[in-house]
């Protein structure tokens, strides 16, 4: 059984980082956050104890979309979250190993919303 421990953040697609950066900073007033140093363009905002992502992508595609608009939620174990939805049949996407930003998955909610499954560990 999937057990969801705590909402982590959501990301938004955006087409302009550098317009979309001074939009939350300037207009929204959040501050940036430290991001990993992952290969595509994107800020990071800190919401409490949350956060917000932005992320520029061109990808609209019918998989699930890690660089997409989603929705993340903490899980209790990841191994089993796994076993769990391979058990269930629901397709997920895995990030690699050593991305620095814990272990994630992603699936498909029935609308087609990408939903992020994690862990920081």
């Amino acid at each position: 059984m999937i057990k969801p421990r705590s909402f982590n953040h959501a990301a938004l697609r955006v087409s302009d980082v550098n317009k979309s950066t001074e939009f939350y900073e300037k207009v929204v007033g959040l501050k940036r956050i430290e991001r990993p140093n992952f290969p595509f363009p994107g800020a990071w905002y800190g919401i409490g104890g949350n956060a917000l992502h932005l992320i520029s992508s061109e990808n609209h595609g019918r998989k699930p979309d890690p660089l997409g608009p989603h929705v993340a939620f903490e899980v209790e174990d990841f191994d089993e979250t796994k076993r769990t939805l391979n058990e269930m049949g629901v397709e997920f996407l895995e990030a690699p190993a050593g991305m620095g930003a814990g272990r994630q998955l992603w699936i498909l909610d029935p609308d087609g919303n990408t939903v992020e499954l994690r862990t920081d560990n």
